[in-house]
């Protein structure tokens, strides 16, 4: 999809992972995302999500995810509940000075997302993905409803782990700068080689 601006409001967030095809809830407070929120929703309903450097918080990787807002509700204790619908990939060119505390930047899209949605269904094991899916939220001690994954369709089933497994910050961004949907299945099946393989020495030292 084409996106006709190069201006959107930016939302640094440790942690949080937007893929294109993706769906993000968010749960807005603080009084400068407020002002993000409503700036997005009286332009163009875009926001950009993407991850701060862990040396410097105030530095920003250069590839985000613009995000679209599907649904909006204001909540009585003044909070937004928004969920973000992933566009495209952006680069960050550089950033607009003005009188609002939220950050706004030039940015540049990809001018279509076929680059990232390209998908040999042939090169995809899901009953292997899942398989280690179900291996890694055991080794780490998660719980979640795994028992329907093999429902879910491919791609989204890909970009779903991606964005709610619990990856370090770089670790996501390498997820975010995959090149296509097979390579961020094979990211995302090394990292859950690599936390496993450390869970494993860790246990094996004690």
């Amino acid at each position: 999809m084409k996106i006709d601006t190069s201006i959107i409001p930016v939302f640094p967030l440790s942690g949080a992972l937007l893929l294109p095809s993706g769906n993000l809830p968010l749960n807005i407070f603080e009084p400068r995302y407020l002002d993000m929120v409503n700036y997005a929703l009286s332009h163009n309903k875009l926001i950009g999500m993407i991850q701060p450097r862990t040396t410097n918080p105030k530095e920003l990787f250069k590839i985000g995810c613009v995000g679209k807002i599907t649904t909006y509700n204001e909540a009585e204790d003044n909070r937004f509940v928004i969920n973000l619908k992933g566009l495209s990939k952006f680069q960050i060119i550089d950033e607009i000075q003005h009188d609002k505390e939220f950050r706004l930047f030039n940015i540049k899209t990809e001018k279509e997302n076929s680059n990232f949605n390209k998908f040999d269904k042939n090169l995809f094991d899901k009953d292997n993905f899942i398989g280690k899916i179900k291996f890694f939220f055991d080794k780490k001690g998660l719980v979640t409803n795994l028992k329907s994954l093999d429902q879910i369709d491919d791609k989204s089933l890909i970009i779903m782990v991606a964005m709610i497994c619990p990856f370090s910050i770089n670790e996501k961004q390498a997820l975010l700068e995959s090149k296509n949907i097979n390579s961020l299945a094979n990211t995302i099946l090394s990292l859950f080689e690599f936390e496993i393989n450390q869970k494993n020495k860790y246990e094996t030292i004690n």
